[in-house]
């Protein structure tokens, strides 16, 4: 096909393998939210939910995080556990990413409804779905701290 132009985007080319979510999947949305019933150790890990198995796009600069102030010193990285992406005994599990959606949030004070990033997409295939959790780095997660975690995904 002639787009009348000299540069087109490789998703244009008659041989390009495209993927439904690129042409026509559906926005949708996962939050979840994390109250701190005890402090968590630094280094531990908080799950705010589950994606849907299958191919999906997430889509960082729609997605928001609000959390309550952590203290002097903390971070939060966001991302996701490990997960399977084809059947048992074919490969080995996609290894977790704790740091994928976001690197080293400064939560010492509170945030409020920031971006989770600057990427335009993070796509993920997985058989049985992926576990979008956080960990909290250098110090504790207080008690009664919150976490609130609205992520934007494409999905067919």
């Amino acid at each position: 096909m002639d787009y009348g132009t000299s540069i087109i985007a490789a998703e244009l080319a008659e041989d390009y393998r495209k993927y439904p979510i690129s042409d026509h999947g559906k926005l949708r949305f996962v939050y979840g939210k994390v109250t701190a019933a005890e402090a968590l150790t630094a280094g531990g890990t908080m799950a705010f939910a589950k994606l849907p198995p299958g191919r999906l796009r997430v889509l960082p600069q729609l997605s928001r995080i609000t959390t309550s102030a952590f203290g002097a010193g903390r971070t939060l990285d966001v991302g996701y556990g490990a997960f399977q992406d084809r059947p048992s005994g074919t490969a080995d599990p996609v290894a977790a990413d704790p740091d994928a959606f976001i690197d080293g949030l400064d939560v010492s004070s509170a945030v409020s409804a920031g971006v989770v990033g600057t990427g335009l997409k993070f796509d993920l295939y997985s058989l049985s779905g992926v576990v979008v959790q956080g960990t909290v780095l250098g110090g504790t997660f207080p008690n009664a701290g919150t976490v609130e975690l609205l992520l934007a995904y494409l999905y067919e």
